[in-house]
Order: structure tokens, then sequence, then C-alpha cells
């Protein structure tokens, strides 16, 4: 059983993106050694680098950094209801998605932390069904796993868990024993914090959002056999509601997609015809 403050000895939290850290984390943020977010630009919203840069500057505790990655926009691009692990985190199946810089980032995060993690003992970071299944959370968790196994850290990770992510968790814990660590939320600090983000309009999450009471911070035993399964153990896990896309909606967006697309290059085709067409009258005159 792990005590409590041998936890927090020399101990670093690893998030995906500012405000994650508060979100899942904020009973530990004034208890870890240091706290490191991986992303900072969003490709489709730009604005956000700046509102970021800004929040972690003035942000009310100084042992923060940011890695400065570029988000991959791969949010909804699993398939939730089969999720798939895959070595870079998790399959994005969905087609309107790409998965190029999505596996380009693993790589990056993989150079970054092995340098990092090497001086910690605890790292505290997302869950492999990544909260409320999002797939740039899972990522992160597969590459530090993959460091522990050649580092010398405990791998601790949050308890958020929603009805998209659930089969997901479900897997982790069919699979290993699990061992967790309950901390009151700091509410005042996580609506400080959240009030940052929202001033510099860079706070991605529900604006309504509530805190949960309290947070559990979770590590995994050995992976048990059929036969050392045990039943009936309890685990304590923040629910959240959320909205899972349908495959047959990302079929309309794709006909859609395909739609607009033939009708644009019809365009161009009768555009090319009309300047043919006037240069050849032209010429005539």
């Amino acid at each position: 059983m792990t005590h409590r403050n041998d936890m927090f000895e020399k101990s670093i939290l690893v998030s995906a993106h500012p405000d994650d850290e508060v979100l899942w984390f904020s009973s530990i943020l004034d208890k870890v050694d240091e706290v490191m977010t991986c992303y900072l630009d969003i490709p489709s919203k730009p604005h956000c680098r700046a509102g970021r840069q800004r929040s972690l500057l003035n942000y009310p505790i100084r042992n923060i950094s940011c890695l400065g990655l570029v988000e991959s926009e791969s949010y909804n691009g699993a398939d939730w209801q089969n999720p798939a692990i895959t070595k870079y985190g998790i399959e994005i199946s969905n087609k309107l998605f790409s998965d190029k810089t999505y596996k380009s980032n693993y790589h990056k995060l993989k150079q970054h932390l092995q340098n990092k993690l090497k001086f910690f003992r605890n790292v505290f970071t997302h869950n492999p069904w990544g909260e409320y299944g999002n797939e740039e959370h899972v990522q992160i968790y597969r590459v530090i796993r993959e460091l522990q196994g050649h580092m010398d850290f405990e791998l601790w990770f949050s308890n958020a868990c929603s009805n998209k992510s659930f089969k997901l968790m479900m897997e982790v814990f069919l699979r290993h024993d699990i061992e967790y660590v309950t901390f009151k939320t700091n509410s005042e600090l996580a609506q400080t914090i959240k009030n940052l983000y929202v001033a510099n309009n860079c706070w991605t999450w529900y604006h309504d959002w509530e805190w949960f009471q309290e947070e559990s911070f979770m590590k995994v035993g050995v992976e048990e056999t059929d036969k050392q399964r045990t039943f009936g153990k309890h685990y304590p896990l923040n629910i959240i509601n959320m909205w899972i896309p349908q495959q047959a909606e990302a079929s309309v967006s794709t006909g859609l997609r395909s739609r607009v697309q033939r009708m644009l290059k019809g365009m161009r085709r009768q555009w090319a015809s009309w300047r043919r067409a006037t240069a050849f009258e032209g010429k005539k005159g």
C-alpha cells in the first residue's frame, strides 16, 4: 500500500491541454513538484495559443510549463463503441479524421518525456480510457506507460470516466488489480484557474462545470489471469454524462462532404469552360 506522502516525492503531473490539469487533478496541483502541459496550438482555433500563453504566464502556481506541441484534433476520431488500443494510443477509425498528426505526436511526446521523466519517482497523468473519451489523453497515457517500462517511477492516473469511455475503462479494470488514493478537490483553486482560462478565451470545457467533491488517483497492478481474477472489489469513479457521436452521423457528414466536393468540382469546370469561351470570342473579334 502506498503512503500519501510517498506519492508526491519527486512528482510531476503531465496533462494534455491547458485546463486538463485543473479539471482532473485540482486536488494535487499544489502537491506535486512540477506541472507540465503538452499542447499549445489548435489549428482550427488559432486564438487559443495566445490565450493559453497568457494563462500559463499568470498561473497561480509557478511550477507549470508547456511543451508547446500542436494538437492533432483527433477528438471523436475513434470508434468508442468498439475501441482499439494501438501503439500510438487509440485507433483513429473515422475517415473524416487524419491520424498522421496523431501518430507524429506520439513520437514527439516520447522524445520529450523520456528525457524529462527520468528525474521523477511519481508521475500523474490521464487514465488509459482518456477520462471522458479523449484520444489525445489516451495517447499521453500510452506514451508514459511505455516509458515506465524503461524507468523507475510510479504511474498514477485520474478516476474520471464517462458513458463514452466506459467500455475501454472496463477492459482495464477487468484485467488488472487497481490501487487508489483519494483526495478532496481543491474547488477554490480550481475556480480561480478556470476564471483565468475563461478570461483569456481558451477554456475548452463546459462553462457550467461543477467539480466533484473528491478525486481518486489509481495505479494498475500486475495483469491478472482468469484464475487469479477477483470479483466484488469496488473502485471510485467520477462519471460524466457525454454526448456520443454516432456512426450514422459520420456517414451523413461524409456524404455531404462528397456532394459539396462534386459541386465545387463542377463549378470549377464550368468556370474554366466560360474562360475558354470568352478568350475564343475575344480572339475572334
